[in-house]
């Protein structure tokens, strides 16, 4: 089965020419993953595409991987090409430079929703093959389902992002207030204690129209039960329970418990806002616990507390959290091919894991590392209580995955900024994911 760069490049990755196969030199996959099998003994050098990763001490994490890479592996040489700071940026640039047959970067660090998009377009290399047998038994399953796409893995683990209500402990605490445990209450919270002025904002999330979106539309359809696909794929969403969702997102701009402007938000808006004292409650990412953690960047340092995201009343559902993160796929057009397969294992294996618990303010994708005596050093509670977490995959088993996020995170934009009603949200949600996921939409 020979490589075959498809030229639609499905899930909105970019136009380019159809039947590209420049790079692979129309090699046989079998012969590529063949040379992937392999760690080579003679020099090789290596390019690695990576974000900067969160750091607890100040240390360049990436660095100190690559360090102890090249101490176990000398006859390797790892560079970095230092990569944007969005998941839908590096998305751009990744595919324009690998259709095109650029043997690199030689590993890329990417999202943990674009394997069905990378493998679908060949623009990422099969690697089941290459793995132990086991190996993801080590691994939660939500990670090994997002790597997959028509039972073929195109991601290795690296590290996890799970989101987390984040919350100011002195302000619940001079109030008398408990951390709220539905929806429902911490509306009532916010209000109150920005009654007393002590915050301007009640709760800070992201509802600009990207990625961002989806994540936050995702969890809350999961907390109000309401399914966007069924088991085999097709949309599903629609109900009271998908109204319920989006009239709450509704409601916490319309009662003033939420700015207006978080219609343009992205994670670092909501993040920097709650740093500098403006919120009661923040949902974010992990990552966002190491930020407000540390008093050089955060006003609001030693005065916060985690905890799992709320539910809805009467439903007996909380804790639900986005499955995201990041791993790291290999460019088929590597000549390297070998020692690429070598480092991504490494960065997935048990030495860089607990590095990551230790020096890295994410998740680590390796369960036994969450309870390492690296994590419980850290302190960090949002790797502490990731275990009790109810991971929540995205729609992303479809290669116009792209399309798809769209189709949720338009609507429900314009339902938070008043423009549509929250049942006009659904039915335009439950529109456009029909069309999305036959390739009809941009």
């Amino acid at each position: 089965m020979a490589l075959n760069r498809r030229g639609l490049l499905t899930g909105g990755i970019g136009a380019v020419a159809a039947g590209l196969l420049s790079g692979c030199g129309g090699k046989d996959l079998d012969d590529l993953l063949a040379q992937a099998a392999t760690v080579p003994k003679s020099t090789a050098r290596l390019t690695w595409w990576v974000s900067e990763i969160p750091s607890r001490r100040g240390a360049v994490v990436a660095d100190l991987i690559i360090r102890a890479f090249e101490r176990r592996h000398p006859q390797i040489r790892v560079s970095k090409i230092n990569a944007m700071s969005t998941s839908d940026g590096n998305r751009s640039a990744l595919t324009t430079q690998l259709a095109g047959g650029s043997p690199q970067p030689d590993v890329y660090q990417g999202d943990t929703t674009w394997p069905p998009q990378f493998g679908h377009a060949a623009l990422a290399l099969p690697v089941e093959q290459v793995l132990p047998d086991g190996f993801w038994d080590a691994y939660p399953d939500a990670l090994r389902r997002s790597s997959t796409h028509l039972g073929k893995v195109y991601a290795v683990p690296f590290f996890t992002d799970s989101t987390y209500l984040y919350y100011r402990k002195d302000l619940l605490a001079k109030h008398g207030l408990r951390v709220p445990r539905t929806w429902e209450e911490l509306l009532r919270t916010s209000r109150t204690v920005q009654q007393t002025g002590d915050v301007a904002d009640g709760f800070l999330w992201q509802a600009g129209v990207t990625e961002a979106l989806t994540a936050n539309v995702t969890e809350f359809l999961a907390d109000a039960g309401a399914p966007v696909l069924d088991e085999r794929g097709r949309a599903a969403l629609g109900g009271p329970e998908a109204e319920r969702a989006f009239s709450l997102m509704a409601e916490f701009t319309s009662s003033g418990v939420t700015p207006s402007n978080v219609t343009t938000w992205a994670e670092s808006d909501s993040q920097d806002a709650f740093v500098s004292g403006r919120g009661l409650f923040l949902r974010n990412w992990s990552y966002a616990w190491v930020n407000a953690s540390t008093p050089e960047v955060s006003r609001v340092a030693g005065k916060v507390g985690v905890a799992l995201r709320p539910g809805f009343e009467g439903t007996g559902r909380s804790g639900n959290s986005c499955a995201g993160g990041w791993s790291n796929f290999i460019n088929p057009s590597s000549r390297h091919l070998g020692a690429a397969v070598a480092f991504a294992r490494f960065c997935a294996g048990d030495e860089v894991q607990r590095l990551l618990a230790r020096e890295a303010g994410v998740v680590p994708a390796l369960t036994s590392a969450l309870h390492s005596k690296e994590a419980r050093a850290a302190g960090d509670a949002t790797v502490l209580r990731a275990a009790d977490l109810r991971l929540v995959d995205r729609p992303v088993q479809t290669p116009y995955y792209p399309q798809v996020s769209k189709a949720l995170y338009t609507p429900a934009n314009s339902v938070v900024g008043g423009d549509l009603s929250p049942a006009a949200g659904v039915r335009a949600a439950g529109d456009g994911l029909r069309a999305a996921l036959e390739g009809k939409s941009q």
